[in-house]
């Protein structure tokens, strides 16, 4: 056996399960990544709240003007020290910082700055200098590695004393990106002895049977190596020496032999609905389509008739009959579209329906009819001359079809009995 469609579907299931393991991967770290931003946001404002609550925004700024040392000062920078240190695996610094056009200035600070220590502008806190000054709106500046937390402090007086200031060490969903790389790691292993169990499953349970099912259905359809098989083989792709190619083999047989049917069942579903001397359609089609009718929007209707044709078969014979039918057939064709139909309702009886069609088109059909009457379909050298009668009808809107059909039906035979005058035919 070829290995050609197993080496296919491997190559396959590797890549999947590869973009699977990979994916995942993806998907996980965003998923990580996410949860470490919500994270890092939660402990940014619990540590902001914290150091709101102890400290006072009077107090602080006086101590900032005064350069005062007392006992409050030492107090609020032990409890912003240990609050850092007791979150120490999150939260990097904490510090209120009074800003100015030349830089900003500590007040307190958790690693230690003294009272009035100069923190200089970088590249962020200059693009934010103004906001900075003014305090009057929380910041929050992400990087790779960092996320700093501004929250301004106001006095009473609506006065700033300064901004709390938050720093957060490297996000923690970093710390743990060896272990998700190694996690992943073993499941990129663990799929590659997935695919191998998978190929082993696959060449025992399935694609063996395969081949035993293509080669019982080759010898139950009598394969026959010498007959031509050209017509289907682009079909079936029998060139290929696999599964695939053996089945197709089996199945370009009961191909043909649906075809085959196909055309049988088409031909006898034709033969159904048309007259077979005609090729119109016949009464028993007519009779599915009514309802059709009723529905359209606009319709028209003309009732054909075959004068003289009773006596034309009674003098002349069917034969002679029978060819002034095919006339007639032929003729009322040159005026059907598509979307038109015509039935052969009785021995010399043709109606034809124009769905949807405007009373203009209607019109220029009565007007070349008029102007070719009568159009006689007999032989020339026929005494008995069989003439088309001809009415028509047209509905729109909330019209009755019977009404419509009644209508063409009644003027088919005032034609019929004025053709009859005009070439002075017997009245049969």
């Amino acid at each position: 056996m070829s290995g050609s469609i197993r080496k296919s579907i491997v190559i396959c299931a590797a890549v999947i399960l590869t973009l699977f393991v990979f994916v995942s991967f993806a998907v996980s770290y965003t998923c990580v990544r996410y949860t470490g931003d919500k994270y890092r946001e939660s402990v940014a404002n619990s540590a902001l709240d914290y150091a709101e609550t102890v400290i006072d925004a009077e107090k602080a700024k006086e101590i900032f003007l005064t350069r005062d040392l007392s006992d409050y000062y030492f107090s609020v920078q032990g409890k912003i020290k240990d609050y850092k240190a007791d979150n120490a695996d999150a939260v990097k610094r904490i510090s209120l910082v009074n800003f100015n056009n030349s830089g900003g200035s500590y007040i307190y600070d958790s690693e230690g700055a003294a009272l009035g220590t100069r923190l200089e502008y970088d590249d962020y806190t200059s693009s934010t200098k103004a906001e900075l000054i003014n305090g009057r709106n929380s910041i929050v500046h992400k990087e790779l590695n960092l996320y700093t937390a501004y929250r301004p402090v106001r006095t009473v007086d609506d006065s700033l004393c300064g901004y709390i200031i938050v720093e957060l060490n490297k996000p923690y969903e970093l710390r743990y990106f060896r272990l998700l790389v190694a996690a992943f790691a073993a499941m990129f292993v663990m799929s590659i002895l997935l695919l191998l169990i998978f190929v082993v499953f696959l060449n025992s349970k399935i694609l063996r049977p395969i081949r035993k099912m293509a080669d019982y259905a080759l010898f139950l359809s009598g394969d026959d190596s010498a007959e031509d098989q050209s017509s289907t083989a682009a079909v079936f792709n029998t060139d290929r020496h696999d599964e695939v190619g053996r089945l197709g083999e089996a199945f370009q047989k009961i191909f043909v032999d649906m075809n085959r049917g196909a055309q049988h069942l088409s031909q006898a579903i034709y033969d159904a609905n048309h007259d077979g001397m005609t090729q119109h359609f016949n009464k028993r089609f007519y009779h599915t389509m009514e309802e059709n009718f009723r529905s359209c929007k606009s319709i028209g209707v003309i009732y054909f008739d075959v004068n003289n044709l009773k006596l034309m078969n009674d003098t002349l014979g069917h034969e002679r009959g029978d060819y002034v039918i095919k006339a007639a057939a032929e003729y009322i064709r040159r005026f059907l579209g598509e979307g038109d139909y015509c039935f052969r309702m009785g021995g010399d009886e043709f109606l034809a329906v124009f769905t949807n069609c405007t009373f203009r088109r209607l019109d220029k059909i009565m007007d070349r009819l008029d102007m070719e009457s009568p159009y006689i379909l007999s032989r020339k050298e026929d005494d008995i001359k069989c003439a088309l009668s001809y009415g028509c009808s047209f509905g729109k809107g909330s019209y009755s079809y019977e009404n419509v059909l009644a209508e063409a039906e009644e003027n088919m035979y005032v034609k019929k009995a004025e053709l009859k005058r005009d070439l002075r035919m017997p009245d049969r």
